[in-house]
């Protein structure tokens, strides 16, 4: 997926500067002011404003100006203007942040789970591992002793942890056995080598 990182500017409020003169032709009344609040944005989801600008134009003579051109007292309104921001430009953010929270519950989540599971191997269980390549896998439980644990590792590796579940398919184990102590197992877990555990139930998987 291409992600485009850009700005943008979004007009969010226009009126005019009152009782105040054009600097060029002094008509009264005709300064103009649009204020365009600036946004960051990713892929045109807006994620937060970082500035603003004010256009400032006379009606009569149609002459532009900056912020810097106006009387002190023109400034003043100028910066007294209430501003109402759509909460739209921080929706992005809002997103990226209920996704954090997501995905940091989820891990606690199956963390707390897989704390129980370890202790507790049934024959059917699938691991998701880190390798000491830096590649992800799993193994299949094939065998509970009581003190060890046999299992078939995955012929397939993956890239990052997210794409592990997809190398769980039957015909993705053949004969890379290996067994551990239950007491071993247990510290890959602790480690972090042992990222989840999906075991195997009467009607399915649990996750």
């Amino acid at each position: 997926m291409l992600f485009l990182v850009g700005t943008r500017d979004s007009n969010i409020k226009n009126g005019v500067i009152l009782n105040e003169k054009c600097p060029k032709c002094n008509t009264q009344d005709a300064l103009h002011f649009s204020i365009y609040k600036k946004y960051t944005h990713v892929t045109l989801i807006p994620l937060f404003p970082v500035g603003k600008t004010v256009y400032i134009r006379c009606s009569n003579c149609e002459e532009n100006f900056d912020y810097e051109d106006l009387s002190e007292s023109a400034q003043l309104q100028l910066r007294n203007e209430k501003l109402d921001y759509s909460i739209w430009m921080f929706s992005g953010s809002i997103i990226i942040a209920l996704f954090l929270i997501f995905t940091i519950n989820r891990y606690f989540e199956n963390k707390d789970e897989a704390g129980v599971l370890i202790k507790n191997p049934m024959q059917g269980d699938v691991y998701n591992l880190k390798l000491n390549n830096g590649y992800y896998s799993n193994m299949r439980i094939d065998k509970i002793t009581a003190d060890s644990v046999y299992a078939t590792l995955n012929d397939f590796q993956a890239y990052i942890p997210n794409e592990i579940d997809d190398l769980n398919k039957p015909e993705n184990y053949s004969n890379r056995k290996v067994y551990y102590s239950r007491k071993d197992l247990i510290k890959l877990y602790q480690e972090n080598e042992i990222l989840k555990i999906t075991q195997e139930k009467a009607n399915g998987f649990s996750n």
